[in-house]
């Protein structure tokens, strides 16, 4: 009975249904019960604040950026060198597609949402006899659940397949923390379950709005007469005959008749008077800070300007993406290469491409790397996503010829001493005046 009140919107109250809820740590539970029961009395689960636009352009943006850019599999080298380890089977997965039906920028796509909507992504690695990695595919959100051993170590029971280790599954954690792991195993975080108080008033906001327009853009209405209706169902069938004429948005212009003295009278509080718009417009600059994403990215352009909508970017790119690019690459890592692949190979997400600003600025930073030495013309045309010359013309690395390098030095030194010579400065005649021509001016003259 419990479970049918919560799903209906009745029951105990919103408080007291939340805390009950709250004991549930399935994510099939949240969802099979509505989700959360918030302070407005709306059951808000992860379906309910996709439709928020706020959230949903948030989780768009989030994906598409760390979706787009490359992702790649190197090989360690020594003296801090690297190259991409094209011979790896897992380089050819993660660069073009993790399966034959699936291309890298789904997979990562879809991994990402998964872990943005409900903390935790999740995806099956299937290997081959040999132990090596095959394929990859995503799992469906709420199809994996997680359990730990005493020593924190994490299994996972996905459909029928139980027991399944951290080499078997793909666990992308998002907000990581130990507040839903059991012997202290790491659980991510969902922004919805941390914020859904202020999900569920922009829920509410947009049901209002919905219901509004649907309602002719009027507010509701009292039909208010005098005299006393002689039973209920005539009162029930006067209000069931004035909705039908008169409800709904293609009835919004109709002229109402209205008889037996009965007047109408507003009753609710229009949208002018509880700023629906600002509210909304306010709940969407929240929805940005639950994700960590500047408002030009969604469409919020109110406070960017050009001198500071660039640095904004940065700080996107170097903020909430790159955290998630990390969290992407070490769940590959830990899941998909041995302890001692570890040593020689690890994955990185390139996420140079998103901070590349204006054609001039690029330029501009290419020259100054072209005179000082360390960007060849190869470099250059690479990260211009073009070929290099030809003949390793492009090879060559310049240096500015007033530098010279700290181990010459070219001073000349002292006769075992140690001392640098310094060279004598120039005599200059100085001619004194004579003892006459002191006694007869008193003065000096050179």
């Amino acid at each position: 009975m419990l479970a049918l009140s919560r799903i209906l919107g009745s029951g105990p109250s919103a408080s007291a249904s939340q805390a009950r809820y709250q004991d549930l740590d399935d994510e099939w539970l949240k969802d099979t019960f509505g989700g959360y029961v918030s302070a407005t009395g709306l059951h808000v689960s992860t379906e309910d604040a996709l439709t928020v636009p706020g959230i949903a352009a948030c989780m768009q943006v989030l994906e598409d950026d760390l979706a787009k850019v490359p992702i790649q599999l190197f090989r360690k080298q020594s003296k801090n060198r690297r190259v991409p380890a094209e011979d790896h089977r897992l380089y050819r997965l993660l660069k073009e597609s993790p399966a034959p039906w699936l291309s890298s920028y789904n997979w990562r796509r879809a991994i990402i949402h998964n872990a943005l909507a409900s903390g935790n992504g999740h995806s099956r690695v299937w290997r081959s006899a040999e132990g090596n990695v095959e394929r990859i595919t995503p799992l469906r959100h709420g199809s994996t659940v997680m359990r730990w051993q005493k020593d924190g170590e994490p299994f996972f029971d996905v459909g029928d397949d139980r027991g399944l280790s951290w080499q078997d599954v793909i666990h992308m954690p998002y907000r990581s923390s130990t507040d839903r792991g059991v012997n202290n195993g790491i659980a991510g975080i969902s922004p919805i379950d941390q914020h859904r108080e202020t999900i569920a008033l922009a829920v509410a906001a947009e049901r209002f709005a919905a219901r509004f327009f649907a309602n002719g853009a009027r507010p509701s209405v009292v039909l208010e007469m005098d005299k006393k209706f002689p039973n209920d169902s005539a009162a029930r069938r006067v209000r069931a005959s004035f909705e039908r004429v008169y409800g709904g948005v293609d009835s919004a212009f109709k002229v109402a008749i209205l008889e037996l003295g009965i007047k109408l009278k507003e009753f609710s509080t229009n949208p002018a008077d509880s700023q629906l718009i600002e509210t909304r417009k306010e709940q969407a600059v929240q929805c940005c800070t639950m994700f960590g994403v500047p408002p030009h990215k969604v469409g919020i352009l109110d406070r960017a300007t050009n001198n500071n909508i660039e640095h904004q970017g940065i700080d996107y790119v170097t903020g909430p993406l790159s955290s998630l690019a990390e969290s992407l690459q070490s769940s590959i890592e830990i899941a998909c290469l041995s302890l001692d692949e570890r040593e020689e190979y690890y994955v990185e997400v390139n996420l140079d491409g998103l901070m590349r600003g204006d054609l001039a600025s690029r330029y501009r930073a290419y020259s100054i790397g072209r005179q000082w030495g360390w960007l060849s013309a190869d470099d250059v045309r690479s990260r211009e996503n073009m070929d290099d010359l030809p003949g390793n013309q492009g090879k060559t690395y310049l240096m500015p010829m007033n530098m010279t390098p700290t181990d010459k030095n070219t001073a000349e030194e002292d006769d075992g001493a140690g001392d640098k010579k310094r060279p004598a400065k120039p005599s200059r005649n100085v001619v004194r005046p004579s003892a006459e021509e002191i006694g007869r001016f008193g003065v000096t003259s050179n």
